[in-house]
């Protein structure tokens, strides 16, 4: 009865350890998917600017004498 009973607690401990690896790789992926968001809103952002930017003054290599 004793081993079966030590079974037992292996097996809940094992799913235990299950459960808090699922919580970890859920919030690993909350935080890659949030990563992925701020990303793509600054990239956005950016070609946004640049896309409203002056054009460059257009500049001459040619030096009057």
């Amino acid at each position: 009865m004793n081993k079966r009973l030590d079974m037992s607690n292996r097996l809940a401990n094992i799913a235990h350890r299950q459960s808090k690896s699922r919580i970890r790789d859920g919030l690993f992926a909350a935080v890659v998917a949030l990563a992925a968001v701020i990303s793509l809103s600054t990239v956005s952002t950016a070609a946004h600017a640049a896309a409203r930017a002056p054009a460059p003054a257009a500049t001459s290599n040619i030096v009057a004498r």
